[in-house]
C-alpha cells in the first residue's frame, strides 16, 4: 500500500502521545479515529486536543473553521473494532506492557483489512515480537514519536525483521506527510536509539545519587551548565514520570529471559533509591513529588536550579556512560554517526550530538574515565565499547 491510499488513521489509546499524533494526523487531513477503553481518556483527549487548536486560532495560525474541520475528522470510540475495521493505517499508544500491546496487535490483525499497516508508538519493544503476535509481520512497524506529538520533528522508525520494503517506505512516506522527520534504524533492538539513551541519561545521575556523590540540584546544574543540556537528569525525570523507567527495566527484565539478543549492549539500569520512589509514590511532578517538590499533584513548576552548583559534580563520567551507549549502537550498525547524532538533537534535546560531545572530550579520556568506573563500581555499562577502545589507541576522532 502507498501513502497516496491512506485515507484513514485508527489511533489506538488516547494518552500523552495518543492524542497528539490523532490531532497531527487529523491536521494533515486524515479521518482519524480515536480509540482509548476509557471514556474520561476520550474527553480528556478531546478536550486537550481542542484547547491545543484553540490556542493555534489564537496565534491566527488556524481559523475558527479550520479548527472545527480538524475536530470534525476526529471520531472517538470505545470499540476497537469500529476504530480499525475500515483503517488503513494504525497507530498503537497503550501502556507499555509487553503482553498488552501483543494482545492489542493480535486483536487488530483480527479486526483490520488485509492492507493495513500496523505501527507501534512503543518506545522499547521490538517491531519483530510485536509483528509475531500476527499473521502479518511484513505489515508491522514501529513508528516512535516524542513528546509533545504536535511539535517534536522526529519520528524513529525500526522495522522488524519481517518488515516489508512497502511498509517501511509507506511509513517513512507518511511520516513525512505528517510534517515530521524519519530516520530508520538499521536494526530491530530493544528500546531503539532514543530510548536506550534517554533511559541511561536518567539513571546515571540517579546511581550517582545513591552513591552519595552530590545532590540532584548538584548534578542537575553541572548537566545544565557546563555540557548545556536543557534539563538535568531529576528534572527530567520528574517531568516525564519517574515510574516510566520502571516500565523499560520490567520490560528489559522480560526480554533478557526471552529474546536476550535484543537487550546486548551496554544500558543503565535503575539503582535501588529509584525503587524506593516509586513504592513511596513519589513518581515526580504528576505525583506532587519526586526528586523535587512540587505545589501539588500535576502542577508544574520550573524548579531552581543555582548555576554555582555546577562546580560540585564533574559530568566527564555521567556523559562518557552515555557515549558508550551510542559507540555500541554505532558498532552493531544499529544506526549511523550522524543519524545518532541527529536523533539526540532532535528528539532529546541534546545541545550538540553525542559523538561530538566525545570529541571535545577526547575518546581517550571516555574509554580512561569508563574503566575507571568499571573497576570502582562493577556495573557492566561502564565497559568500554571495543570501538571506543580501538579509537582511543589509534588517536582517532568521531569527526576527523
Amino acid at each position: 500500500m502507498s501513502v497516496e491510499e491512506i485515507k484513514k488513521i485508527a489511533q489506538i489509546g488516547a494518552g500523552v502521545m495518543g492524542h497528539g499524533i490523532a490531532q497531527v494526523a487529523a491536521m494533515t487531513g486524515y479521518d482519524v479515529a480515536l480509540m482509548d477503553i476509557s471514556k474520561d481518556a476520550l474527553d480528556r483527549a478531546m478536550k486537550l486536543i481542542t484547547v491545543s487548536l484553540s490556542k493555534l486560532v489564537k496565534k491566527n495560525k488556524l481559523t475558527e473553521e479550520q479548527k472545527e474541520a480538524v475536530l470534525g475528522k476526529i471520531k472517538p470510540t470505545l470499540d476497537l473494532k469500529e476504530a480499525v475495521q475500515d483503517a488503513d493505517y494504525v497507530i498503537e499508544a497503550v501502556f507499555e506492557s509487553l503482553d498488552l500491546k501483543k494482545q492489542v496487535f493480535k486483536e487488530m490483525d483480527e479486526i483490520a483489512p488485509e492492507h493495513t499497516i500496523l505501527a507501534s508508538n512503543t518506545s522499547t519493544i521490538p517491531a519483530t515480537i510485536l509483528g509475531d503476535a500476527t499473521n502479518r509481520p511484513d505489515k508491522v512497524i514501529d513508528m516512535h514519536w516524542f513528546n509533545p506529538a504536535q511539535l517534536m520533528k522526529l519520528i524513529e522508525i525500526m522495522p522488524g525483521e519481517k518488515t516489508s520494503e512497502e511498509t517501511l517506505k509507506t511509513t517513512v512516506e507518511l511520516s513525512k506527510k505528517l510534517g515530521k522527520v524519519p530516520i530508520v534504524l538499521k536494526k530491530d533492538v530493544w528500546g531503539y536509539v532514543t530510548s536506550r539513551m534517554a533511559i541511561s541519561f536518567l539513571y546515571e545521575g540517579a546511581w550517582d545519587l545513591q552513591r552519595g556523590m552530590a545532590e540532584p540540584k548538584e548534578i542537575d546544574a553541572a548537566v545544565r551548565y557546563k555540557l548545556g543540556f536543557p534539563m538535568g537528569p531529576f528534572e527530567l525525570a520528574d517531568l516525564t514520570g519517574i515510574d516510566i523507567g520502571r516500565e523499560m527495566d520490567e520490560i528489559v527484565e522480560e526480554l533478557s529471559k526471552t529474546h536476550p539478543a535484543y537487550v546486548e549492549g551496554p544500558v543503565v539500569r535503575g539503582p535501588p533509591i529509584v525503587k524506593e520512589y516509586i513504592e513511596k509514590g513519589w513518581h515526580g511532578m504528576k505525583s506532587g513529588k519526586g526528586f523535587y517538590e512540587y505545589p501539588g499533584p500535576g502542577v508544574y513548576k520550573r524548579v531552581e536550579i543555582p548555576e554555582e552548583l555546577k562546580e560540585k559534580y564533574d559530568p566527564t563520567r555521567f556523559i562518557s556512560t552515555l557515549v558508550n551507549v551510542a559507540a555500541y549502537l554505532l558498532r552493531m550498525e544499529v544506526s549511523t554517526r550522524d543519524d545518532i547524532d541527529t536523533m539526540m538533537k532532535l528528539g532529546l534535546g541534546y545541545p550538540k550530538g553525542i559523538f561530538q560531545f566525545a570529541d571535545e572530550i577526547g575518546v581517550g579520556k571516555v574509554v580512561e574515565t569508563l574503566k575507571d568506573a568499571k573497576e570502582r563500581y562493577g556495573q557492566n555499562w561502564y565497559e568500554p565499547d571495543p570501538l571506543l577502545v580501538e579509537m582511543a589507541g589509534a588517536g582517532k576522532k568521531f569527526y576527523e
